[in-house]
Formats: C-alpha cells, structure tokens, sequence
C-alpha cells in the first residue's frame, strides 16, 4: 500500500471547501428574489416581511442608488415575539462593498411587526444614514 502523501490531503482540503461553500449556498438560498437582504434558509421570516425590510433599506437609508446592486446585505440574529395579534422580526442587517473591504460595514437594526399589514417599529444604524419610524 503506497502512503498518501501532500497531494492527497491538498486533494481532501479542497473538496471540503467545495462542499463547505455548496452548504452555505444552499442555505442561503431561499432568499426572496424582491429582496437583497440574504437571511439564513432555516429563520421562518415570511418573504412580505424580507420584501419589506428591502423596500425600508432602499428608501430611508441614504445608500446611492447604484450601492443597493454592489453591497451585499446579510440579516443576523434574527428573533421573533408574540406582540398583541401578530408577529415582531428583530434582526441586524450587515452591508459592505463586496469589492471594497477596507471600508467599514454598515449596521442597519430593526424590527417589522406583522399583524395583517407590515409596518416598521424601530430602524437605528451605523456608518449610513437610515431615517427613522418616528420621523
């Protein structure tokens, strides 16, 4: 039996990296196409409530118009409560320039209550400008 050598493990490392980057575009996948906030395949965020998080980031955040096709949006620690008759979405939202790494990310927080019409609670954010529900 002939020992296996660096090839061998170079050969390993690179399928798992394949398969590793496979998973997590699996996961991310059922992302609504109105929408260019990536939320996790497996959070229960109804698409009107991603859609409607999209809508709030294009039109109270003062991103330009042709930053929303190059930043990339991800939604994090995404959590739901029971709040009167319907249902309250707090999560982050990280921005950054895909080709432009040294700039700082954009923090965008809030929270979407959906009690038959989706509304805005709360919209705070850092290094960009978002106007807020009570303004």
């Amino acid at each position: 039996m002939k020992p296996r050598g660096s090839g061998y493990v170079v050969g390993v490392w690179r399928l798992v990296t394949l398969l590793a980057m496979l998973w997590v575009s699996v996961g991310f996948a059922h992302a609504s196409v109105d929408s260019r906030i990536e939320f996790s395949g497996n959070i229960a965020v109804p698409r009107a409530v991603q859609e409607f998080a999209w809508r709030v980031i294009k039109t109270r955040c003062n991103y330009q118009s042709y930053e929303h096709d190059q930043r990339s949006f991800w939604a994090y620690n995404v959590k739901t409560s029971r709040s009167g008759t319907g249902v309250a979405y707090s999560f982050h939202v990280v921005s950054d320039l895909r080709w432009k790494k040294t700039d700082p990310l954009s923090t965008i927080d809030m929270t979407v209550v959906d009690d038959g019409s989706i509304r805005l609670t709360s919209l705070k954010s850092t290094f960009v400008v978002c106007e807020s529900p009570q303004s």
